[in-house]
């Protein structure tokens, strides 16, 4: 009895199924770390069973074409569906990808998978933009508070949602103060922050005048607020003449041209 039923097994045995695991070739973004499947040959029928290309074989070819358009930030993609497989007889090339289209404006993007050599094709379609990383505040500064390195988070944007007006740095926030109220967890624009304040409108300022050999001084009014480095009008209260200068420490201003000591 034990051998008969061996006997009948046997031949199930032989015709099951067994994954064979070959490197996909010709991403165009050198050696794919995965290897494809392939499909199992129908019993009896004496062909050699199908390459298979699945997911992640489809997102490394596609985000290889889509980096070479989307160049500011780190690649973020999302295809549409993710019943993605292509199925390619033995012989076949590696995938490819033709007729891509991107939208910058929505973050879309449409493109065809073709395994090369072949007549088997994919369209596929999703979302794509680049992603940065940006300083925001963690909490509410008010105007006149100083931001410090614990005041300041991490988070990941939209590339095409940034400008050069869009803070970089966390050394372009440190140390500066809104000049009014700036979201928490936002992209910061540099033009809503200053320097703290260190010249009063209206208060008396010494205006300097530096050169190699020597420093001159004298009383000025101030006719704007200023921050460090920051140009503001001052009037030079012995020759009434109004002037512009260089915000340069607390109730300090800098001049570069001799005549308005003089004066």
């Amino acid at each position: 009895m034990i051998r008969h039923l061996a006997n009948r097994r046997l031949p199930a045995l032989l015709l099951g199924a067994a994954l064979l695991s070959v490197p996909v070739m010709g991403f165009g973004i050198g050696q794919a770390a995965a290897a494809s499947a392939m499909a199992p040959a129908s019993a009896g029928s004496g062909l050699a069973p199908d390459v298979v290309y699945g997911m992640p074989h489809v997102e490394a070819v596609l985000s290889d074409a889509l980096s070479r358009v989307i160049t500011a930030g780190r690649l973020q993609m999302e295809l549409d569906s993710r019943a993605v497989e292509l199925r390619a007889p033995q012989g076949a090339g590696g995938l490819a990808v033709e007729n891509l289209y991107y939208s910058p404006v929505q973050g879309r993007f449409a493109a065809e998978i073709v395994v090369t050599g072949s007549q088997v094709r994919l369209p596929v379609s999703g979302r794509a933009f680049g992603v940065v990383q940006i300083p925001v505040l963690s909490r509410r500064i008010i105007p006149g508070d100083v931001i410090g390195p614990g005041d300041i988070d991490w988070q990941d944007v939209r590339a095409d949602q940034t400008t050069s007006d869009t803070a970089s740095t966390d050394a372009q926030l440190i140390g500066m103060t809104p000049k009014r109220g700036v979201s928490t967890n936002q992209p910061v624009r540099l033009r809503d922050l200053q320097s703290p304040r260190m010249v009063d409108k209206g208060s008396m300022v010494t205006i300097t005048l530096t050169t190699q050999s020597m420093t001159l001084t004298t009383q000025g009014k101030a006719l704007q607020d200023g921050g460090k480095g920051e140009v503001i009008r001052v009037v030079n209260t012995q020759s009434n003449r109004i002037v512009e200068a260089t915000v340069a420490g607390p109730n300090v201003v800098a001049v570069v041209k001799p005549g308005i000591i003089a004066q």
